[in-house]
């Protein structure tokens, strides 16, 4: 058949059966599997340049899952971040391309942060970095500053000042003396005045009422008060003080550690032992394996043997994704496996996100979780959505590298056509393939 006959009859036919026939011609030959792949590199990536909002928010998404891991765990592997900052500095040049909705950049910016605050990545500048490249506007790099004035660290905090300086808050802290102190900060800086002055009476009592009358997060005033207390080994006031903080939550993991430390150093085990099972309940949830350790080390050693399980459960009520992270150190994979095979675990926000937990167990377990990674790749390939194929294509990749690694090229190769054969009906799920 001539090639003039041959495009006539691929004119007349409707466009399920070209896929068909494409998918078909990829699987059987390499020349044309290349062809086609180097087709969709040039043409879907001019697709995907149309929207550079979208392109920044995929990139944060493959990016957040591992971060969050990171704050969880206290770090990561090398190769781990190494991926995060391809991806971060994928993210910055984006920014510096052309103009990106402030609606995505908050939207990816309010994520970040909550991983700035929690301070456990060890990435936490390099987050703040892309945080202020994100933020164009003055009042955009305004709503940073009065984030890390509230959650960041000391550093952060000092940085916070300098922004507001920059673009021209810097009477932020004084506006409210017209009509009195209102935030946490105002307050304490009437209390700071005090006490250069040597007026410590009035600078506790500004203090004190700051904690009934001052707005949002309390932490600066709750330090000075207990640090005025703790000083004085004043446990009745500082009993006080941790039951009106505990009526806030947003403040009751930070006076509950503070109280931990002191019990710990007066060497009042009961107290303490009490203080620790609070903070299983309100600190953050990603640093429970932390807090785990902690009562590991703290609590009398029959205490912890009889108690264990206690904290285990309270551990896995707030987070699944710490608790199945203590059971790997345990040497309690079974679990684990049980989880990651339950289909229920692909849905977003699982604990394994990012294969946090199944790449740790792939090298002990990899006939598992190559097994967990296939049942992953389908449902998000029946799911059909350009993101959810982008996603099970990324899977793909991840079972390619375990079957590598463990010389199952002959089984992988069979897997993956079928693969290709079941989706061979959606046109997403052929394009994203042709990439891989």
């Amino acid at each position: 058949m001539d090639e003039k006959t041959i495009m006539e009859s691929i004119g007349k036919l409707e466009k399920e059966e070209l896929l068909k026939i494409i998918g078909l011609m990829a699987e059987v030959s390499g020349s044309a599997k290349r062809a086609l792949v180097n087709y969709c590199r040039v043409n879907v990536k001019a697709k995907d340049g149309q929207s550079l909002d979208e392109q920044l928010l995929q990139h944060w998404k493959k990016a957040q899952p591992t971060v969050e891991m990171f704050n969880t765990c206290g770090g990561g592997s090398k190769s781990d971040e190494d991926d995060i900052l391809e991806e971060l500095g994928i993210m910055k040049d984006l920014l510096g391309k052309g103009e990106i909705s402030w609606k995505v950049r908050k939207e990816i910016l309010d994520e970040l942060l909550e991983e700035v605050a929690s301070d456990n990545s060890g990435l936490t500048d390099v987050l703040v970095e892309l945080a202020v490249k994100m933020c164009v506007t003055g009042e955009e790099k305004i709503y940073l500053a009065d984030f890390l004035a509230d959650y960041g660290n000391s550093f952060y905090k000092n940085f916070a000042s300098e922004l507001y300086t920059e673009n021209s808050k810097e009477d932020r802290k004084a506006e409210p003396a017209v009509s009195g102190p209102v935030s946490s900060s105002d307050y304490m800086e009437l209390v700071n005045k005090y006490k250069k002055q040597r007026n410590q009476e009035l600078a506790l009592k500004t203090a004190m009422e700051g904690l009934e009358k001052a707005e949002g997060r309390l932490f600066e005033i709750y330090g000075y008060l207990f640090t005025h207390f703790a000083m004085q080994k004043d446990e009745r006031a500082l009993n006080d003080l941790y039951r009106k903080a505990s009526r806030r939550e947003q403040d009751k993991d930070f006076i509950t550690e503070l109280m931990y430390g002191y019990f710990k150093e007066q060497g009042n085990y009961g107290k303490k032992k009490k203080m620790l099972y609070d903070l299983l309940a309100c600190a953050d949830s990603k640093k429970l394996v932390k807090w785990y350790h902690v009562c590991q080390k703290e609590f009398y050693p029959e205490d912890f043997a009889a108690e264990e399980g206690n904290v285990l459960k309270s551990i896995r009520d707030r987070n699944p994704a710490a608790y199945y992270e203590i059971c790997i150190e345990k040497g309690n994979t079974s679990e684990v496996i049980k989880y990651l095979s339950g289909r229920r675990q692909f849905t977003k926000g699982n604990a394994d996100a990012g294969h946090r937990i199944s790449k740790q167990l792939a090298p002990i377990h990899p006939r598992e979780i190559v097994d967990v990674y296939w049942k992953e790749a389908y449902f998000y390939a029946e799911i059909g959505g350009q993101e959810e194929c982008r996603y099970a294509v990324s899977v793909l990749r991840e079972i390619n590298e375990i079957m590598e690694k463990n010389s199952w090229t002959e089984e992988w190769n069979e897997r993956y056509n079928d693969f290709i054969r079941d989706s061979i009906s959606n046109p997403v799920m052929i394009s994203e393939l042709a990439r891989f």
